[in-house]
């Protein structure tokens, strides 16, 4: 019975305009997505090999001329370009990608924007996840929205009741025949723009992309059922087609598009956090009262001698200037995690947030892969400053004072470079990306399941006459 309706409701969403004009629209920003990927990922490919050139030869003459020079020095460590960003890119363009750090030190990150104009971030990529999230998410919305309330007004409801089926089965064929009508739609634009990016070159495939691929389409799926079942309950809170489109429309800017789009809001009423400028005045005094309480003679550099008394106490004044750095800023970026991450619990009342997150996961970019360099990155720092360490111990001309800005007091011979550790990003394996996904997935689908049990139960008791 439920396979008769399914079948039914097909055959009259692929006869009408909607899904014409949806398949249209689908095919089209697919393609013209794909295009504009192709284009701006070579480019970033080409940017991204220009720097890691110049970074890898840097830091081979700092280490083949002075290694602590090659310690001291502060380096700037940018993010390679994903290959699957034509799928999601995880709002990379606003995640930190850039990071400054030597061997002593973490100092920070920031937003590289690269060849691009910084201008245009203020426009969405038309990658997967915005086509679903915004095109394919409305379209869902207009499939279902007078699934009930339509039938109720043309008089065939009741004769469709009158026969011996069920409320629960017409309501849940007809809510299966909208997420397959949806599949028709999304299926043919997606193998299209794959064909399209595969076909370029730009990108290769390999099984972590089918993977990827698949957990895309799994995430689609199940964000299809969600706003049909928000359609759903649009159609049968009332008995008026037009007043359920009202219904329909509202859900959808209130959970589509307000909600994703107050984070910011949130983040600054809710959990407000101490602003960056503050930050750096309590470094000054900080730094300002190690200075004024250091020995005398810890500011002295003057003096070709390493070995020199006054090399000793500039060290340790200097390695205390940037603990105090170091105590400060690890706890503002550490409420600056907290403060995103308490926003994003509150953007679980959005299916689209959930799912923008579900993807950023399965891809491994975004939030998820900034936190693993940034603990990789961490990891690699002490890891360098071990082997110049063990280095500089070898070197008797040395008087193994560590200074995190200057040479004075260590090794200043050269090291062959194939011995330097350097750093190489790894992504995140599947088991890490679903440590994040798996909530993800879970709530997206609960809020589904109450979404269509709300819809159900109201059904059970609408008057079909």
């Amino acid at each position: 019975m439920i396979l008769n309706i399914m079948i039914r409701e097909i055959q009259h969403n692929l006869l009408s305009l909607r899904l014409q004009i949806a398949f249209i629209l689908s095919i089209v920003i697919f393609s013209l997505g794909s295009i504009a990927f192709i284009k701006s990922h070579a480019d970033n490919v080409a940017e991204y090999k220009r720097y890691h050139n110049d970074f890898i030869e840097n830091m081979r003459e700092d280490a083949e001329e002075n290694l602590t020079q090659m310690a001291i020095n502060s380096r700037q460590l940018i993010m390679a370009p994903r290959g699957s960003n034509f799928i999601d890119d995880a709002k990379e363009r606003y995640t930190p990608n850039r990071f400054y750090f030597s061997a002593y030190n973490i100092f920070g990150y920031d937003v590289n924007p690269g060849s691009t104009n910084p201008f245009l971030n203020a426009f969405q990529e038309l990658n997967w996840i915005f086509i679903v999230s915004v095109i394919i998410s409305f379209t869902v919305l207009l499939f279902t929205f007078d699934t009930v309330s339509g039938e109720k007004e043309h008089k065939t409801l009741a004769i469709s009741l009158a026969n011996s089926l069920s409320r629960g089965n017409l309501l849940f064929g007809k809510y299966l025949s909208v997420i397959l009508t949806t599949l028709l739609i999304l299926l043919p634009g997606l193998c299209l723009s794959l064909i399209i990016i595969l076909l370029s070159g730009s990108v290769a495939i390999h099984f972590n992309l089918i993977l990827e691929i698949a957990g895309f389409l799994l995430a689609a799926i199940i964000l299809t059922a969600c706003i049909a079942a928000f359609g759903l309950l649009a159609s049968v809170l009332t008995y008026s087609a037009r007043t359920s489109l009202l219904y329909a429309l509202c859900f959808w800017l209130l959970f589509i598009s307000f909600m994703p789009n107050t984070a910011v809001f949130w983040a600054s009423t809710i959990f407000p956090i101490e602003k960056g400028e503050s930050v750096e005045e309590r470094i000054r005094r900080e730094q300002e009262d190690i200075n004024n309480n250091a020995p005398p003679g810890s500011w002295s550099s003057s003096g070709g001698n390493p070995f020199l008394p006054q090399h000793e106490l500039r060290a340790n004044n200097q390695t205390n200037l940037m603990n105090a750095r170091v105590s400060i800023t690890k706890a503002y970026y550490n409420t600056r995690f907290q403060q995103f991450e308490r926003v994003k619990l509150l953007t679980f009342l959005s299916p689209v947030s959930l799912y923008s997150y579900l993807n950023e996961s399965i891809v491994g970019g975004g939030y998820p892969r900034f936190q693993k360099v940034w603990n990789d990155l961490h990891g690699y720092q002490a890891q360098l400053l071990q082997f110049f360490k063990e280095k500089d111990a070898n070197d008797p001309d040395s008087p193994h004072w560590y200074n995190p800005y200057e040479d004075y007091s260590t090794t200043r011979k050269p090291a062959k470079f194939e011995e330097v550790p350097i750093f190489e990003e790894k992504p995140l394996s599947f088991p890490e990306r679903f440590k994040y996904a798996g909530l993800y997935l879970l709530v997206l689908v609960l809020y589904t399941a109450g979404i269509f049990i709300l819809a159900f139960v109201r059904f059970l008791k609408y008057d079909v006459r």
